[in-house]
């Protein structure tokens, strides 16, 4: 039913609308991940690569990983509610002239980036997998809060509600998107992610 509903919001206008944000959301999301990757890989110096180092030592003598003493039980939803959470922070933000969507997004993707480049083998097994899917979320997210920020300083400008409509069926559209693509990157950073680190790691 969502997809069906996707597909009825969408007109042909839509990304002529909307892709210089949506280009602007996407630079922002993973350029300050890839920022954050490197500083993380720089800033490691000589403990690049320790948790790698910790679960291949761990597995050749046969003691707990340091995975599993870390491991939790998270679901799938509890994983989805936390990062939709997230991202409707983000989304409230364009009422602020999106300054502090802008703000949180780019300092949780550049942290994210840090804790990829201190240990890139771990850093992408342990996220990749679900984290594309979850970081275009977040572009949908940051992307909903400039459409609110256009839309506040076009009243302004011209002390009219002309196009209100048309914003809100592009939002509800990103809305939509957004939350198919959290749900099912909870899905995975839940339930095939770990599956994915056990595998790589022979754990």
């Amino acid at each position: 039913m969502n997809i069906i509903l996707t597909m009825n919001l969408i007109d042909k206008e839509f990304f002529n609308r909307n892709k210089k944000l949506l280009l602007i959301a996407l630079i922002i999301v993973f350029g300050s991940l890839i920022v954050g990757s490197l500083i993380g890989y720089f800033e490691a110096g000589d403990s690049y690569g320790q948790m790698s180092q910790m679960i291949e030592f761990a597995h050749e003598n046969n003691i707990p990983s340091p995975i599993n003493n870390t491991a939790t039980d998270t679901s799938g939803l509890e994983y989805f509610i936390h990062n939709f959470l997230i991202d409707i922070m983000t989304m409230i933000g364009g009422f602020l002239f999106s300054i502090f969507s802008v703000i949180n997004v780019l300092q949780s993707s550049f942290i994210a980036g840090q804790f990829i480049g201190q240990d890139f083998i771990f850093g992408l097994v342990s996220t990749l997998p679900h984290g594309i899917i979850e970081y275009l979320g977040t572009v949908f997210a940051l992307t909903i809060a400039f459409i609110i920020t256009r839309a506040e300083i076009r009243i302004i400008r011209t002390r009219s509600l002309d196009g209100l409509k048309r914003d809100f069926k592009d939002i509800l559209l990103l809305l939509i998107l957004d939350i198919i693509f959290l749900a099912i990157a909870g899905c995975i950073e839940a339930y095939v992610t770990p599956g994915i680190v056990s595998s790589v790691f022979g754990i």
